[in-house]
């Protein structure tokens, strides 16, 4: 009698010239990848959907922008591509050309029925509905394809988008990923750089190390089943190593394919079922009147993670997210699904798990299996998390599962499974490390699943809340304004991305500041992300301390010069468990490294350490030393410091310039406003104690973060003194709070590009008046908002509380939507500095600027506060002018922030525009950085530029610098002038408005510098109001400006009415925007 054997016939010879075989069989050698390299092009009967698709993306292989940037795809796939049945039927027994076909009808599919949407998201609107029908030129050839290759008449992962979609650059070079590139794409795809190609080009790295999973699962299965245990062990370790190389190609993807790219070409990968965007199927003309609905494309329809779950018995809970994932089986190749089928067939029968918990060593192996399969899916949770749930509210993935809760309800079981197979070979070296990991991350876990359940169900409401619309105003239509402002702040932020000089393509937004976690994490791709951060501190080898450094050097660059170093915990948060000794000598190796790389190390905070900045264990079983340290490069030059800038606001009173001047000057407040004193620029300032004007006061750090102060108490530092002497420069724009000024307080918001604002309440009057309107203004800006509350020792403890109390309802009111922070002690203070790169986080101090309580949290605060902004020095130059000084000796002068590009003294500029539109060319005499004369600056900087032969009454506030073009008009043979812009489209939302706005309402205006009386002269409706958003035109009263598509805009008319982003540049009275409006005004016109 023969001995038991798994007899599905797994190839060892792919025969890929065999093209009667199915194009997808499972192999030893290449996995599940199919048996040969995809066909690339059709066979010529086929040249009208060869020519569509090379026409499709939005950029084609040549560079030039696709059907689907313009929006035609749908029209040209009706008029030019015919119904082609017939001719599938002379490749029925050519298997591998139809799954050819089938990628490319299955494109075409895709793109016509979600183009619709696509364009949507692009304006930051939801979905939509797709395109509900399937023409019969592709519905017939893709039914018919799909029936003969065995997949669904929709794009799969396998057979279409992923798995069959790429080409060999040099033949050669065979399958390595340099070498890779896509046969067809939605988006950038054809470029291999792009988000796109990344995202699939990782994924077919990643099956081809598949073939190890099927040849250890075939030794796993036979040794089990002849109870031969060295077989078996031999099979899982290859099973092991196999998951190994692919979680390490997974790992890859952070670099290859950016989060902020995704969303977009995502869009055309959704299925129909389950989605919002067909909620009723599509009919698939000329096949059914009855409309179909198929899954769209998932990795998780992959079979490397399935096979793993069927050969180790994972356990699935009975729920309606298990019988999803059991629906995926349905979208694989044939062949894998009767692999997959078999191996679990084979392993129950054999009771694989059972015998790999017979043995201590097996089970130590087989929990490494786990293992693989655990961090596999963990990884998959934060792709999710970082490329999905942060970025778009759409409940569910591209496959049609819950996107929340689809993936935990997976990954809890394999933990849950880990939990119960480490009972069996507790004693084997490594097990307590893997289950460490595995209790962490169950923790973590349930808490994310919480807080992104919690976040869409109150964000579902709002939006409910929103829609609703009604004519009277009731006290609930009069806050409608308000309620709708958070969540167009968000739209708008988006929306920037599209800002471009004219004539330029759009900037790609670089948004990193919620992507610190993947470091934390350990996900990064980077070389010394494979070494543990402990080995790099602790273990002896001379290259160690150049690794930490190369190490440091890096995140000091992600930084802008600074970062914060959690001593004593790995990347992803996993302890150290450092002793005291092991402590120091960590510490003394960091030093050595950061002495390396030019910076220095201060202590924030300590944990089971000792000493002056001890705060205490994080848990009582935390053992461990461990502390977080702020590390800053010393600067070589000006040009080296960090600049942060600060907008300060608040009501009339609230002690701004007060808290500025004990915070520059060190000392504190007599009570009477002498720490004020400095900061005023005008007679009346000084006579009423108020400001009306933009003041600016700088506070600077040095590289171990000591404040940068006189040591001569009262004496204020010249600002030479501070950028000579800092590492990191806090630039205040300190901005007035009486309403009168309301104008100048706005032009200062907008005109300075703060990276954060601080609003000042007082304690003993509560957040009244202007405070309101700034910190309205603030969220329209999207720009972080801090709070301080002054005046708390003169304040009676029940007032305190009321303030406190209003505070808080304001902030967690739907147009806020912040979550806000009491800073009460040191630790408060680290920890939220370091997550105030989320906008949503509000930071609270209870500060006395007379007693100096709690200013020294203020300072702490400021002192690590991160980075924040994405500014793009590739781009051409843009110079926002905000003030203009003639000073003597040198000139005219200009100040202002470089907005993009760079710019050098000597460089030729123009500068306008003037009354007429035009612009006046100059050269750069000098340029000062914080009164510290700069060689150049670049963008997010703020700067004075000395001109040339310009007079002052020339300039004003709201111009522009640019770079003079030097390349004349191919047609004219003329320099071009920048354009300017009299009129413009702006999509607005009003946030407070008595009446109804129709045309010819006019306001004051405000884009970036620039302050300007509009007047509205179309509107997409009769009329607005409260809560309303449409799309406006707009036209200057007094000259034309400088415009871009993107810019953001704000108007008001006293208190401010609403806010926008400029869609379009000009204005063509031929297209009006509401032309049934028109008509009746034509109609109107004849008969009178």
């Amino acid at each position: 009698m023969s001995a038991p054997s798994f007899d599905f016939p797994v190839l060892t010879d792919t025969r890929p010239d065999d093209h009667s075989l199915p194009a997808f069989m499972v192999s030893t050698t290449r996995g599940f990848l199919p048996r040969q390299d995809p066909v690339i092009e059709l066979p010529p009967e086929f040249k009208a959907v060869e020519s569509i698709l090379q026409r499709m993306p939005v950029k084609t292989l040549s560079g030039k922008p696709g059907l689907l940037a313009s929006f035609t795809f749908g029209d040209t796939v009706v008029k030019e591509l015919p119904d082609l049945t017939t001719e599938v039927e002379k490749y029925r027994d050519d298997l591998v050309v139809m799954n050819a076909l089938y990628r490319d009808y299955s494109f075409l599919a895709s793109a016509y029925l979600l183009e619709p949407c696509h364009g949507r998201y692009l304006e930051g609107e939801p979905y939509g509905l797709g395109r509900q029908s399937l023409p019969r030129c592709i519905a017939l050839p893709i039914v018919k394809i799909a029936d003969i290759v065995g997949f669904k008449p929709f794009m799969e992962y396998a057979g279409s988008y992923a798995l069959f979609n790429y080409r060999l650059e040099d033949p050669e070079k065979g399958l390595d990923y340099n070498n890779l590139r896509l046969v067809r794409a939605f988006e950038h795809g054809l470029d291999p750089t792009s988000s796109e190609a990344g995202f699939v080009l990782v994924h077919i790295a990643m099956v081809k190390e598949s073939g190890a999973l099927v040849k250890g699962t075939v030794e796993m299965l036979e040794g089990c089943m002849t109870c031969n245990r060295e077989r078996f062990d031999e099979g899982l370790r290859t099973l092991v190593e196999g998951l190994k190389r692919v979680n390490a190609v997974m790992n890859t993807m952070w670099n290859r394919s950016k989060p902020q790219s995704y969303t977009t070409f995502r869009t055309f990968i959704f299925g129909i079922a389950s989605q919002s965007m067909f909620p009723k199927g599509v009919v698939y003309e000329g096949v059914s009147e009855e409309p179909m609905s198929f899954r769209g494309e998932s990795g998780a329809n992959d079979s490397m993670i399935p096979l793993c779950d069927n050969l180790l018995q994972i356990q699935m809970p009975q729920t309606p997210l298990t019988e999803i994932l059991k629906d995926f089986r349905q979208y694989r190749p044939g062949n894998h699904r009767e692999f997959l089928e078999t191996v679990r067939d084979c392993a129950e029968k054999s009771n694989l798990k059972d015998f790999a918990l017979g043995d201590p060593v097996s089970a130590a192996l087989y929990l490494q299996a786990l293992d693989q399969v655990r961090d596999f899916r963990w990884r998959h949770w934060c792709f999710t998390r970082e490329y999905i749930l942060k970025r778009t509210m759409h409940p569910t993935a591209t496959g049609g599962s819950p996107i929340v809760t689809w993936l935990p309800n997976q990954l809890q079981a394999v933990m849950a499974q880990m939990v119960d197979t480490s009972m069996h070979c507790k004693s084997v070296h490594g097990v307590s490390d893997i289950m460490d990991t595995v209790n962490h991350q169950q923790e973590t876990l349930k808490k994310e699943v919480a807080k992104y359940c919690g976040e869409r169900g109150v964000a579902r409401k709002r939006q409910e809340v929103m829609t609703s619309r009604h004519a009277k105003l009731n006290p609930v239509d009069r806050r409608k304004g308000e309620s709708a402002l958070s969540e167009f702040a968000d739209y708008v932020q988006k929306q920037q991305a599209l800002r471009r000089p004219p004539g330029q393509t759009p900037a790609v937004l670089e948004d990193h500041d919620e992507l610190d976690i993947i470091d934390q994490l350990g996900l990064s791709d980077d070389a010394v992300s494979h070494v543990r951060l402990k080995t790099l501190l602790l273990d002896p080898a001379d290259d160690n301390v150049a690794a930490l450094a190369d190490y440091l050097r890096g995140r000091l660059a992600e930084g802008h010069g600074e970062m914060l170093f959690d001593l004593g915990l790995e990347d992803n948060g996993d302890p150290m468990n450092f002793s005291k000794k092991e402590w120091d000598a960590a510490l003394l190796r960091l030093g050595e490294a950061c002495e390396r790389v030019g910076a220095d190390v201060k202590m924030l905070m300590t944990r089971n350490v000792g000493g002056e900045v001890e705060v205490g264990p994080l848990t009582a079983k935390d053992k461990g030393a461990s502390g977080k340290l702020m590390i800053r490069r010393r600067p070589e030059s000006v040009d080296d410091v960090i600049e942060t800038r600060i907008a300060v606001v608040g009501n009339v009173d609230a002690g701004k310039s007060t808290m500025l001047g004990v915070l520059v000057k060190g000392g504190l407040d007599d009570g009477r406003g002498k720490a004020r004193v400095n900061l005023f620029r005008h007679k009346h300032e000084l006579e009423s104690g108020r400001t009306s004007s933009v003041g600016m006061e700088i506070m600077g750090f040095d590289s171990k973060g000591d404040g940068v102060v006189s040591n001569v108490a009262g004496r204020k530092l010249t600002w030479e003194e501070i950028g000579r002497r800092s590492a990191k420069v806090i630039s205040f724009t300190d901005l007035a709070g009486h309403e009168r000024y309301l104008r100048t307080t706005v032009f200062g918001l907008l005109s300075s590009e703060p990276n954060y604002c601080l609003l000042m309440v007082a304690a003993n009057n509560g957040l009244i008046g202007m405070s309101k309107e700034h910190l309205g203004i603030a969220l329209a800006l999207n720009v972080p908002v801090m709070v301080v509350i002054t005046k708390i020792d003169i304040c009676p403890p029940q007032i305190l509380e009321q303030t406190i109390s209003q505070l808080t309802k304001i902030l967690k009111s739907p147009g806020a939507r912040k979550i806000p922070i009491f800073v009460k002690n040191r630790e408060d203070c680290i920890n939220t500095a370091t997550q105030f790169v989320s906008r949503r986080i509000c930071p609270i101090f209870q500060v006395s600027n007379v007693t100096g309580d709690n200013l020294d949290l203020v300072r702490t605060f400021l002192n690590i506060l991160p980075h924040h902004g994405n500014y793009n020095a590739e781009a051409p130059l843009e110079f926002h002018v905000n003030d203009t000084f003639s000073v003597p000796f040198v000139g005219t002068v200009v100040s202002g922030v470089v907005k993009s590009g760079v710019i050098h003294t000597g460089d030729t500029i123009v500068i306008g525009p003037d009354s007429l539109g035009s612009f006046t060319t100059t050269k750069v005499r000098s340029i000062e950085r914080k009164r510290i004369q700069v060689p150049g600056c670049s963008a997010g900087q703020s700067a004075s530029l000395a001109l040339r032969n310009i007079r002052r009454k020339d300039v004003r506030k709201g111009m522009v610098v640019l770079h003079k073009q030097e390349k004349p008009d191919p047609a004219t043979g003329a320099i071009l002038q920048p354009k300017v812009y009299r009129e413009f489209i702006a999509e607005v939302l009003i946030l407070s408005h008595a009446t109804t706005i129709k045309t010819k309402y006019q306001a004051m205006l405000h884009v970036g510098p620039v302050s300007q009386t509009c007047a509205i002269i179309d509107i997409d409706r009769q009329f607005i109001r409260t809560g309303d958003r449409a799309l406006v035109a707009f036209r200057f009263v007094q000259r034309p400006e400088y415009l871009t598509v993107g810019d953001r805009i704000l108007f008001r008319e006293g208190r401010t009415k609403g806010l926008g982003i400029v869609k379009q540049v000009g204005y063509d009275r031929n297209k009006p925007l509401n032309p049934e409006l028109g008509k009746e005004k034509e109609k109107a016109n004849e008969l009178s």
